[in-house]
């Protein structure tokens, strides 16, 4: 009679595998791990608060409104994901907004909290679709040996093991694709959040103020002229033309997913290079390790 061999159990890779293994996976939370990625949670953080004051300013809207744009500071939240996980990542975006204002005082707080539910949106779907759903992050697999029976599901890996030992690569064209749909969508969140806060500033008698926006989707109101860190805006600024008619309203609402549309393009492409060259960083201390 012919001895049978081991059946080979592999874990099927199913999304909730992954969500299990980007946000569950004991290693995250040893004690190592946890003082790691609260020092660079910090340090992300007060970088992400500093690239949030580079502010572009006066870009003119169809009816006299000016509005001006940060870009970088998003990008560094999504940046932070693979290095310091999910959660981490998302008390970044959280704190980030209220951070901010305390450096730069020329903000609603009804600003601030849209910015800090934008940027938890944002964060969620840059995770969501890059790490879960296109697994499009670079990764290292250690394959079973089935000679010397040394069996166990592949797993990450950070260092070689006795047996056979891999790097496998992600297509770049997956990385495209998964940041074509990240792109878009944080876009329109963001342009969104731009014109919920605008219609809620118009609702409360806000729509004759001096108002602006910055990248990460939100309104400012001053009263009636400020020009501090925003240097000088055009007195016709009111936005109540916005919500005039749904054409202006569609353009508004065009006008700012472009501009978002630019700013998650830079930010994608800042990021394919940025994480390629971090690797070695990830492998050691991130959350797919």
């Amino acid at each position: 009679m012919e001895k049978k061999e081991p059946e080979i159990k592999v874990k099927q890779d199913l999304l909730w595998n992954r969500v299990k293994e980007s946000i569950f996976k004991k290693e995250l939370y040893n004690q190592k791990s946890l003082v790691f990625k609260i020092t660079l949670a910090g340090v992300f953080l007060a970088i992400a608060v500093g690239l949030s004051l580079l502010e572009i300013f006066d870009i003119p809207m169809p009816w006299g409104a000016t509005f001006g744009v940060r870009f970088f500071d998003t990008l560094v939240l999504i940046y932070s994901i693979a290095i310091i996980g999910l959660w981490f990542a998302l008390l970044d975006g959280i704190a980030l907004p209220w951070l901010h204002n305390l450096v730069d005082g020329h903000h609603s707080w009804l600003e601030m909290a849209f910015f800090m539910l934008s940027n938890i949106l944002v964060i969620f779907i840059t995770w969501f679709i890059y790490y879960i759903v296109f697994s499009a992050y670079r990764k290292e697999f250690v394959e079973e040996n089935v000679e010397d029976h040394n069996i166990h599901d592949p797993h990450l890996t950070k260092t070689s093991h006795d047996h056979h030992h891999r790097i496998v690569k992600v297509k770049f064209w997956k990385k495209i694709l998964a940041f074509s749909l990240v792109v878009p969508l944080c876009a329109i969140v963001e342009a969104l959040a731009v014109l919920i806060v605008a219609k809620i500033l118009l609702s409360t008698g806000a729509g004759g103020f001096e108002a602006h926006t910055e990248a990460g989707g939100h309104l400012v109101g001053s009263l009636p002229l400020d020009k501090g860190l925003y240097h000088e805006h055009s007195e016709s600024n009111d936005l109540s033309p916005i919500f005039a008619s749904w054409k202006n309203t569609l353009i508004f609402i065009g006008i700012f997913f472009g501009i978002f549309v630019g700013k998650y393009t830079i930010s994608a492409i800042l990021f394919i290079v940025l994480e390629q060259r971090s690797r070695q960083l990830i492998d050691r201390y991130g959350i797919y390790v």
